[in-house]
């Protein structure tokens, strides 16, 4: 872990649950932190007063991450304010809870676009600054779901597999450049 000490590091939907954890756990070891969240501003208030109780700097950053005018000007505010993401952790999603007929193309589009888009915007965002740095780790959050399938809506599932083949094809494309790019599978 000394190699995050000093670190940048963004985390998209980082108000609660994995997020939160991930944010504090980056912190303990020395990471600076920018939090991103949507619409959960309490919840994302607390895991900042956990980031900075470490001594570690931290800011909040407000965006929907799904589109690319709010993901450019977010990547601004955090390299005026912290300095150039070195760690990203694409963390972003939702799940819309319909039966199988009742899935809309628009919640399709939806969860899509905050699930996966968001990692490709947020990842394009940062890769070239990270290759000039020739260091960076690039992890995207899945889900075990995205492999075993069950009764989480297609969408759901079809947005968290789709995060593996993203990383398998930066992985490959990014490793020359001194960048990591791995999934982490959650439950």
């Amino acid at each position: 872990m000394d190699d995050i000490h000093g670190k940048v590091a963004l985390l998209s939907g980082a108000s609660r649950g994995i997020g939160c954890a991930v944010a504090a756990t980056l912190a303990r070891v020395g990471a600076d932190v920018a939090i991103n969240y949507f619409s959960r501003e309490e919840e994302a208030l607390e895991t900042l007063a956990l980031v900075r109780e470490t001594g570690q700097r931290g800011i909040l950053v407000q965006a929907d991450v799904s589109k690319s005018s709010e993901t450019a000007k977010m990547i601004h505010r955090v390299e005026r304010e912290l300095g150039q993401v070195q760690i990203l952790v694409n963390n972003a999603g939702i799940v819309i809870k319909k039966s199988l007929y009742e899935i809309t193309e628009q919640d399709w589009d939806k969860v899509l676009a905050v699930n996966l888009k968001s990692a490709f915007l947020i990842t394009q965002a940062v890769f070239q600054g990270m290759r000039e740095l020739r260091w960076g780790r690039i992890i995207n959050i899945s889900s075990v779901a995205a492999r075993t399938g069950g009764i989480t809506a297609p969408p759901y599932l079809a947005s968290k597999a789709g995060l593996w083949g993203l990383a398998h094809s930066y992985a490959v494309l990014l490793i020359k450049d001194g960048i990591t790019v791995n999934t982490v599978i959650m439950n």
